[in-house]
């Protein structure tokens, strides 16, 4: 496994976490969940693609196919 692939699924991780957040506080009838919504499952979903984009930014293969 190359240092990009585990740089993106570290960054798929973390988004598929912050997935789980949201989902579980939509379902969850509670006045917490949205502050749960917005202080847990959005962070995690916006430092996965922030991650994402810098493991694609910073890599230093290049396919010319």
């Amino acid at each position: 496994m190359t240092l990009l692939e585990r740089r993106i699924r570290r960054a798929a991780i973390l988004i598929v976490l912050g997935v789980a957040t949201l989902l579980v506080t939509l379902l969850w009838r509670h006045p917490l969940s949205f502050m749960a919504f917005l202080g847990v499952g959005s962070p995690l979903i916006l430092v996965g693609i922030l991650l994402y984009l810098h493991a694609l930014a910073s890599s230093r293969t290049i396919d010319e196919s």
